[in-house]
């Protein structure tokens, strides 16, 4: 019977066999310690090459952008092009038409604003059978195009002054309205029919408008409510307001200083009934009796000074003399004056 091979001769063989097996090469070695950039290099892309091909890339990205914006660019200011691919693009690029107390880069009014004002102008003329196509018609476009101009300017104006006055409009201010005027309106859909038929406007779109809307109001109320852009006014209603206590004749200085319509007929107003009247001017004349006169009763038209002349069962009959304070028409003609205003766009 032949010996049994030696087991530990065996192992040891088999050990060194299968050593000699797992053992990385040194060419394998050398492998796994080469860097990224050695591996890039061994198939043929090189380190240097490929950070100017980045360059080149980025260059050439750069160039189609200001090739691209320039195209455009001449499309929105030489031709004033509001086509299609016009649009898209001023949605993406802010062509500036005109900038209040900024730059081109800020405090600016855009292209696509301006198209989007343009559009919902040219569809409430045609929503009302008017033609802008005629000659007659293209004269008047041409006035809405500078009247959209100066709106979004104005626009510009009030939001900047709205910062510094602290005014801000809720979402929750814009819903009640939303609310308000679909429920008078019959229905949200009746509303989305009415906005898409006038002005091509969505249910954001009219909302937007809402928001610009209630800060207009708000803004309108600090106006009248700051003392430093009323005291002239305020100064006149009392000087006129002596007059009368000294003797003066109540409808002649009405015919001299009021600035409303009832001046001409001496302030008469004629007879009103509760309800008629904002709740400042009214709380006062139907406390006073015939032939007294007010104070100074201010209200969002003005100072007023209030004459009660007679009554009959429910209504009284008063005169009155207004002198306006600071409204926010009068206001923005004299921020416009102020303001430093650029426009880049003539329509």
């Amino acid at each position: 019977m032949p010996k049994d091979p030696d087991i530990k001769s065996t192992s040891v063989k088999h050990s060194a066999k299968v050593s000699k097996q797992t053992k990385p090469s040194s060419k394998a070695k050398s492998v796994k310690q080469l860097s990224f950039k050695d591996k890039i290099s061994k198939i043929g892309v090189k380190g240097k090459p490929k950070k100017k091909a980045v360059i080149v890339v980025v260059v050439g990205i750069l160039a189609i952008s200001i090739v691209t914006i320039a195209v455009f660019g001449v499309l929105v200011y030489k031709y004033k092009s509001s086509s299609r691919v016009v649009k898209i693009a001023s949605k993406i690029i802010p062509y500036p038409v005109a900038s209040v107390n900024g730059n081109v880069l800020w405090n600016t009014a855009s292209y696509n604003q301006y198209l989007f004002e343009l559009a919902s102008i040219q569809k409430f003329y045609e929503s009302q059978g008017q033609d802008l196509t005629t000659q007659e018609g293209k004269q008047k476009l041409d006035q809405l195009k500078t009247d959209i101009i100066i709106q979004l300017e104005n626009n510009l104006i009030i939001q900047q002054q709205a910062q510094k006055y602290g005014i801000k409009v809720t979402n929750k201010e814009v819903q009640e309205q939303y609310d308000e005027l679909v429920k008078n309106a019959g229905g949200v859909e009746k509303v989305k029919s009415t906005l898409d038929k006038l002005y091509g406007w969505t249910v954001a779109d009219f909302k937007e408008k809402i928001t610009q809307s209630v800060m207009q109001k708000k803004l309108g109320e600090k106006i009248l409510g700051d003392e430093s852009l009323n005291g002239p006014a305020k100064k006149q209603a009392e000087d006129i307001k002596n007059q009368i206590s000294s003797g003066a004749d109540f409808a002649e200085l009405a015919k001299k200083f009021s600035a409303d319509g009832s001046a001409s007929s001496g302030g008469d107003l004629g007879l009103i009934s509760k309800g008629q009247t904002v709740p400042e001017f009214e709380g006062v004349a139907f406390s006073l009796e015939p032939g007294q006169v007010s104070g100074i009763v201010k209200t969002e038209y003005g100072y007023h000074i209030i004459k009660v002349t007679g009554k009959e069962g429910e209504q009284v009959r008063v005169s009155h003399i207004l002198i306006k304070g600071a409204d926010l028409d009068s206001w923005l003609r004299d921020q416009r004056a102020k303001s430093r205003i650029v426009q880049y766009f003539k329509p």
